[in-house]
């Protein structure tokens, strides 16, 4: 900023800056103040410069001014009230290293516990998972290996049966309350034995599908059918050897353990 009228403050700074008395960030200051142009400064400056340029070249002694005395006595009151600076050299971080600095300084002051059980409990969450997912995937397995198992045998029985080249196929369709409902009865004639395949839908909690042979005098409980998650249920019966006219197989829906004689609707029938 350019000074327009004479005041003390450009004189002292005048006064002090030809003496070398202004401390090297002062200085620095005042030379950029000259640069801006401030002619009334400069001015002040250069009738100073030669106030002591003259004292240097005479030798003898001369009584400065009371302006003067009272300009240095200002300055050292001043000097004397700020706080010294440091002369050791200080190292300045770049703000990364001061931020990482900061953050290791912190970290070596917490105790041990806050910086290991993070990762404690990180790893403890991630050995449950994978445990977790291990179980899943092997109880998965399992029950398809389980699936597989039922239908090879199951396969197997039906290939059996078909063998022999005495066998009959009966065809037993869905009826009112599971039209989707089937079931297939491949009927080993010489061993007297029935290998049931069937699709019926899921058994509601505490039911069970019985089935039953079915003659013109009497409704015989074949056994139970239990069928898995899809509804595919597969048996082996033994038939009756004391049942000379069969009319026809069905499947009813019954209370869990089944039933000495059919309580529920029919679900699937065929016809012998």
């Amino acid at each position: 900023m350019k000074h327009e009228v004479t005041s003390e403050e450009p004189q002292a700074s005048a006064a002090l800056y030809a003496l070398g008395a202004l401390s090297q960030r002062e200085a620095a200051s005042f030379d950029a103040h000259l640069r801006e142009g401030c002619s009334l400064c400069r001015s002040e400056l250069e009738g100073f410069d030669t106030v002591t340029a003259s004292l240097a070249l005479d030798g003898v002694q001369a009584s400065p001014g009371a302006y003067l005395r009272d300009v240095l006595a200002a300055r050292i009151e001043r000097e004397a009230q700020d706080p010294p600076e440091r002369t050791g050299a200080s190292v300045i971080r770049f703000p990364e290293q001061a931020d990482a600095a900061k953050q290791t300084t912190d970290a070596a002051s917490q105790p041990i516990w806050k910086t290991v059980l993070p990762w404690a409990l990180a790893a403890s969450f991630l050995i449950a998972f994978l445990v977790s997912s291990a179980v899943k995937d092997n109880l998965e397995l399992r029950e398809k290996l389980k699936r597989e198992s039922a239908r090879t045998d199951e396969l197997n029985q039906i290939n059996a049966v078909l063998a022999t080249g005495q066998w009959r196929l009966l065809m037993l369709a869905g009826q009112e309350p599971a039209p989707s409902a089937s079931a297939k009865v491949y009927w080993d004639v010489k061993a007297n034995r029935w290998v049931v395949s069937a699709d019926l839908p899921p058994a509601p909690a505490g039911k069970t599908y019985q089935l039953w042979f079915v003659t013109p005098d009497a409704k015989i409980s074949a056994g139970l059918i239990n069928p898995d998650q899809n509804g595919h249920g597969f048996t082996v019966v033994r038939f009756p050897s004391n049942v000379t006219r069969l009319a026809a197989a069905a499947i009813t829906l019954e209370p869990e353990g089944g039933s000495p004689q059919p309580t529920m609707p029919i679900y699937a029938l065929g016809k012998a």
